[in-house]
């Protein structure tokens, strides 16, 4: 029993170890690399692809990453995803949210920029960094498109071009099988622990519009 108990901590030792993978700087470093290496898309918005506004009921998964188009924002180089709207019928929002990735011990974060643009591509509003909820461990935000705001035709969202890291607090849970007699329990103790989040120009949005009707058919 002894020897199933101890076999038993290793066992839970190694996948913590295992899910490691590289560490968070290691990570943003390869990825900033990679980004300074890429190529623009194009000198003009309008010539970048494009995709409808995702409007279903569910939220839909972005992912950032070396696979999407790269466009200098005057500002800095940042990996975009571009969207159409849909013709303005009613008042309606969406919503970017980013989860942080990879352990808490040292994770990272893609700090979400949005900018929209009228029907020749010309920037109506933007929103930084400055503004962001932070939720656990993400941040999100919320644009508003009201009848105002009709001649909005293209969203754009890219990556910050912070450097920077928070340090953040969280649980740490230790289950320990704890044998007696033929009978086997888990001993469950917890702590506090410091973790370190770090902005990364790649990561993965969460997209959610609400109150806008599917278009009738």
């Amino acid at each position: 029993m002894k020897a199933l108990a101890l076999s038993m901590r290793l066992l839970v030792a190694s996948a913590v170890v295992g899910c490691a993978g590289p560490a968070g700087h290691q990570r943003v470093a390869d990825s900033r690399a990679d980004l300074d290496a890429a190529v623009v898309c194009c000198t003009n918005l309008a010539e970048a692809n494009r995709s409808p506004l995702p409007t279903g009921k569910d939220a839909a998964v972005v992912v950032i990453d070396r696979t999407r188009q790269v466009f200098d924002f005057g500002t800095h180089k940042a990996y975009f995803v571009l969207y159409e709207l849909p013709p303005f019928r009613q008042a309606y929002s969406v919503e970017f949210s980013s989860e942080s990735q990879g352990p808490h011990t040292d994770a990272t974060l893609f700090i979400p920029r949005v900018m929209l643009l009228d029907s020749e591509f010309k920037p109506t509003r933007s929103f930084d960094d400055k503004g962001l909820r932070h939720r656990g461990s993400q941040v999100e935000r919320t644009i508003f498109i009201n009848e105002k705001d009709a001649a909005e035709r293209y969203v754009v969202v890219y990556g910050s071009d912070l450097a920077t890291t928070i340090e953040r607090t969280y649980a740490m849970i230790t289950a320990t099988p704890v044998f007696a007699g033929p009978v086997m329990f888990n001993m469950v103790s917890g702590s506090d622990q410091k973790g370190i989040v770090r902005s990364s120009p790649v990561g993965a949005l969460r997209l959610q519009v609400n109150g806008l009707e599917p278009a009738a058919r």
